[in-house]
């Protein structure tokens, strides 16, 4: 019985994380450490309590995972840190498995939009173009500082709205 007390606790704060994260996300381009931190740690703590040793290091690979999976496309300026803190502390409330599926899922309906988003502003095969070259030039000459891109053709996308869509279709889709 207490199990199913667990998994609504953690359920229920991860409904608030994905709701209050994708709406700032959306009005002010912003995931605020205030809220993503305290998830986590509660997400750790947590399973530490209910489900002991197991639990919290399920909850410690859980954000592991998120901080490892999307760090490169932090790094590439793909996404902002907080869409990264966001995963990890998505990751200590359900754990491993759980947001490795739920990533992957976010990945692709943030493609599939950003590829929309393209289409719709006409820029998808100059996008392309610069893609290719860039990923050219990084693996023949080590380097991203030859690949010049322009701030204006840039588009900002609130990634973590895409991220919460990942995590919505692998709770109902599991």
């Amino acid at each position: 019985m207490w199990y199913y007390f667990a998994a609504m606790i953690f359920d229920v704060l991860l409904a608030g994380l994905v709701v209050i994260s994708g709406y700032t996300d959306v009005r002010y381009r912003r995931v605020y450490n205030f809220v993503t931190f305290p998830a986590m740690m509660l997400g750790v703590g947590l399973h530490f309590i209910y489900f002991g040793f197991a639990g919290g290091g399920d909850a410690l690979s859980g954000a592991g995972a998120g901080f490892i999976f999307f760090l490169p496309f932090y790094l590439l300026g793909g996404m902002g840190a907080g869409d990264v803190k966001f995963m990890m502390a998505a990751g200590a409330l359900k754990g491993f498995s759980f947001i490795v599926s739920a990533g992957l899922y976010g990945a692709i309906c943030g493609g599939v939009a950003a590829v929309a988003v393209l289409i719709y502003r006409k820029r998808l095969l100059k996008t392309l173009r610069q893609v290719f070259v860039g990923c050219y030039l990084l693996l023949t000459f080590h380097t991203r500082e030859s690949v010049k891109f322009d701030p204006r053709d840039s588009i900002r996308l609130p990634y973590t709205v895409f991220l919460s869509c990942g995590i919505i279709i692998k709770i109902i889709f599991g």
